[in-house]
């Protein structure tokens, strides 16, 4: 059992909803940092190669899953997918 891998609870969000729920997302994910949940981390591949998109990287602590969370830019919604782990799994 003390082997065994944790999850992370976070869910992938393939298009925000609406501005709202965007800046909901943002706030939330602001508290999962400040809570010592996660923390921020370098971008080192940018969302479909492109420098265009803002874009910020999510580490969760307690997994070592590594997060993007892409800013919406229309027609695009944004987007908050996992990029990879720890272990060097890639994403989703």
């Amino acid at each position: 059992m003390g082997n065994q891998m944790k999850q992370c609870p976070w869910e992938s969000i393939d298009d925000f909803a609406s501005l709202s729920e965007f800046n909901r997302f943002v706030a939330w994910i602001a508290d999962q940092v400040q809570e010592g949940l996660a923390e921020g981390t370098s971008v080192t591949s940018p969302y479909m190669d492109a420098t265009a998109f803002e874009e910020k990287w999510y580490r969760h602590i307690e997994t070592g899953e590594v997060w993007r969370l892409v800013w919406p830019d229309g027609p695009f919604h944004g987007l908050f997918e996992r990029v990879y782990d720890d272990r060097g799994l890639g994403s989703n």
